[in-house]
């Protein structure tokens, strides 16, 4: 009688304890973030539609960006929600692929947001040298946004090689490796953490020499220097992922650690875009309570300066433009 070979036994990857705590703690983090980015970004719009309709591509862009946020969110969580013990190898391939998947949503969602930020900051009159350095950081972001989406779906050939380990296996496959993956994400982090340097630096430095209240440019660029918090996100980001790749290193912790440090960025950027419109329901509250930050329309701001159109439809004119600028 003639035996069957026995099959062949069914691989398992360890999910760790600590990999299960720093999952629960991504949920947990990213979770109250996203709450937390409601309230400006549902202030920012209601600023925008009352007491007239003024929505403007900053305003559409920063939409598309916290969507993609919420999608990268989403993405994510089928990675979080393991439990420790030995997963099998379909239930890594989904989980690593969303996760891949995630990339390019992350790239998009910052791009969209950062384009809404220059867009924004380009209401600020200042001169062409503000105007010109507003335009590089869009079009450095661009060709980061570019790029990144170049290198992500051309990192394996064939692409599903990236999260399926069988495919990877194969000889006929052929991926770039670790370096090339560090390398990329420095240069992302880099990029990431220029910008956003420069998108809250710059305006508050601008602001600041404006002829406005101390108190007004305090509460202002206090509340944009929530992104110097994205920027911090970033760069913690770029010093984790150096252990990628390495053996001696829990790999799917550390890859719930670098998820985690991304969604903080991507929320604390939606944040930083529409903590400006904070400004004017802080002021009249501050108002009511005894602190005058202006004697002005607690609306003029560089979020909504008056323009004609503007002018027009609230009755605000040229008194109002100069107080804007600060002047008596």
């Amino acid at each position: 009688m003639s035996s069957k070979p026995d099959a062949a036994p069914e691989l398992f990857v360890p999910i760790s304890a600590r990999a299960n705590y720093l999952a629960r703690v991504h949920t947990g983090v990213c979770a109250v973030l996203l709450a937390l980015c409601l309230v400006p970004f549902t202030a920012r719009f209601y600023t925008r539609i009352r007491p007239t309709l003024r929505l403007g591509w900053d305003d559409l862009l920063i939409a598309m960006g916290f969507a993609l946020v919420i999608t990268d969110f989403a993405l994510l969580q089928f990675e979080m929600a393991l439990q420790p013990g030995a997963i099998s190898i379909p239930t890594v391939t989904h989980a690593v692929k969303l996760a891949y998947l995630a990339i390019p949503v992350w790239v998009a969602a910052m791009t969209f947001i950062k384009l809404s930020v220059v867009l924004t900051l380009l209401r600020i009159p200042v001169n062409r040298i503000w105007t010109f350095f507003l335009y590089t950081v869009a079009a450095l972001q661009v060709a980061y946004f570019i790029g990144n989406f170049a290198f992500s779906f051309t990192q394996c050939r064939p692409l599903a090689a990236v999260w399926d380990p069988v495919l990877a296996a194969d000889p006929s496959s052929h991926c770039l490796g670790a370096t090339a993956t560090r390398i990329t994400s420095n240069v992302s982090s880099g990029v990431n953490t220029a910008t956003d340097l420069a998108l809250s630096l710059a305006p508050m430095v601008i602001l600041w020499k404006l002829r406005r209240p101390m108190r007004e440019r305090i509460l202002v660029c206090a509340l944009m220097a929530v992104g110097l918090l994205a920027s911090a996100s970033s760069l913690v980001k770029a010093i984790i992922i150096q252990e990628w790749g390495n053996p001696d290193v829990d790999g799917w912790a550390l890859a719930e650690s670098i998820a985690t440090w991304t969604v903080v960025e991507q929320e604390l950027a939606v944040i930083a875009a529409c903590s400006p419109s904070l400004k004017g329901p802080l002021q009249r509250f501050l108002g009511k309570i005894g602190i005058l930050l202006t004697r002005y329309d607690s609306r003029v701001s560089f979020m909504t300066r008056p323009d004609t159109t503007l002018a027009r439809a609230v009755g605000v004119g040229r008194e109002c433009k100069r107080e804007w600028h600060g002047y008596e």
